[in-house]
């Protein structure tokens, strides 16, 4: 073949093949999870991708583990660069994300068709399709919590803080915690939503949040918060070791379920885990104690648009098949396998066949019937997830997290420790604008 032929010949199949390999990449939906360490996520994620290509035959699902980071940053930079994913977990950045024209409303029909129990509306729209009933509370190993004599929830932290000690008394690690991440700011935000945020408030009184945002209260002028960073200090000198700064969310999920600890202050989603790791022991999962002199409580996170979202991404044929991802969410083998894998309750009622977090193994069926009977019993607050209109800035766990690593660090300066937190919801609320 002469030379020009085949140059000709070879651009050509060349240019072919990039048509080829630009049109399949084409195909291609990109949706974020924060798999990370956590094995039962991972189960929901193949269930989904599976579900959706076998739905949309030459489409692929293509999954950003957002992990245990900050999804906060990976959005932020996503926008910046122009590749936001085209469907999204939205987490805590629900506002955010809307109020910068980067998601899509969601019709209504998807969430009549299943049952969807909604939040109140932001901007006018429904923007996420919707996480189950998400509970925050106390995991605890039911043998050594029995062993160091407490078969109850403690009613109040100096109960909470006294039978830690007990347990340490017994001979145990009394609580698992890790100072490197977002779990780092875990029991401050416990002590917050059920104490700072009164359970108690009438519907139609400001919340702790607004009263901040207008300037009535300040972490720094609120008397509650001295004896709630008081409780942080005594948590973290007493029962947390110096090594825990350099841990996170994977490494308390280890010691707790390897029987090296006998607590955990997390939220339902730790259960999703129990069976894909095979833990074999018995865990109860108690509500927060009081500062206040309420009975304990949990706290429902699913009263604001959380889940997950169409992005401005989704234009052309990949709005259809980014609204498809959406309905395969809904579909009965993955909205089960959701629940299951984060321990939520029902959330959407005309799922057929789905009416709860079920499992084949044990210590995690008991777990999901205890959380259940535990919630009846107990009940809950909404603590700052109360809309998205009436919340925190986005991402304040995290400022909750740098707080306590500055105690774990040895700033006991309770006037500083404050400051932190007024100046970083002043920057936050002026990031959010």
């Amino acid at each position: 073949m002469p030379l020009a032929k085949f140059a000709t010949f070879a651009l050509a199949a060349l240019l072919a093949f990039g048509a080829c390999t630009s049109e399949e990449d084409a195909h291609v939906v990109r949706v974020t999870r924060n798999i990370g360490g956590r094995p039962g996520f991972q189960v929901h994620w193949d269930i989904w991708k599976a579900t959706f290509e076998r739905q949309n035959p030459g489409w692929t699902l293509e999954l950003i583990d957002l992990g245990n980071e900050d999804a906060g940053a990976y959005y932020r930079r996503a926008i910046a660069t122009g590749d936001l994913p085209h469907v999204v977990m939205t987490l805590d950045y629900t506002k955010f994300l809307a109020n910068g024209n980067h998601l899509l409303p969601i019709p209504r029909e998807i969430y009549e068709r299943v049952g969807q129990n909604l939040p109140p509306l932001h901007n006018g729209q429904y923007y996420t399709a919707q996480v189950g009933r998400q509970i925050t509370g106390i995991a605890v190993n039911k043998r050594i919590w029995t062993e160091a004599g407490i078969t109850e929830p403690p009613q109040t932290w100096g109960a909470f803080i006294d039978a830690l000690h007990k347990i340490k008394a017994a001979g145990y690690k009394p609580l698992v915690y890790g100072g490197r991440e977002w779990s780092a700011g875990v029991p401050l935000s416990y002590a917050i939503q059920t104490n700072l945020y009164d359970p108690t408030r009438p519907a139609d009184e400001p919340s702790w949040t607004v009263r901040r945002d207008r300037g009535e209260i300040t972490f720094a002028t609120d008397p509650l918060m001295r004896p709630i960073m008081a409780n942080m200090i005594a948590l973290l000198d007493n029962f947390v070791e110096k090594g825990s700064l350099s841990d996170g969310y994977n490494e308390e999920q280890r010691d707790f379920f390897n029987e090296h600890a006998a607590t955990w202050m997390m939220g339902c989603w730790m259960s999703g885990d129990v069976e894909p790791l095979q833990v074999n022991f018995e865990i109860e999962y108690w509500p927060i104690p009081s500062m206040t002199g309420h009975q304990p409580l949990f706290v429902n996170t699913s009263n604001q648009q959380r889940g997950w979202s169409m992005t401005s991404s989704a234009q052309g044929m990949y709005y259809d098949k980014a609204l498809a991802v959406l309905e395969a969410y809904y579909h009965p083998e993955v909205y089960q396998a959701y629940l299951n894998a984060e321990g939520m309750l029902l959330n959407a009622t005309q799922i057929e066949g789905v009416d709860g977090p079920k499992s084949t193994w044990g210590p995690t069926q008991r777990l999901f019937e205890r959380m259940s009977t535990n919630l009846d019993h107990w009940g809950w607050t909404p603590g700052y997830f109360i809309s998205i209109e009436d919340y925190p800035p986005t991402g304040f766990v995290h400022s909750l997290a740098r707080v306590m690593q500055e105690i774990q660090a040895g700033n006991r300066d309770m006037d500083a420790l404050l400051k932190m937190l007024d100046d970083d919801w002043e920057a936050g609320r002026k990031g959010n604008k």
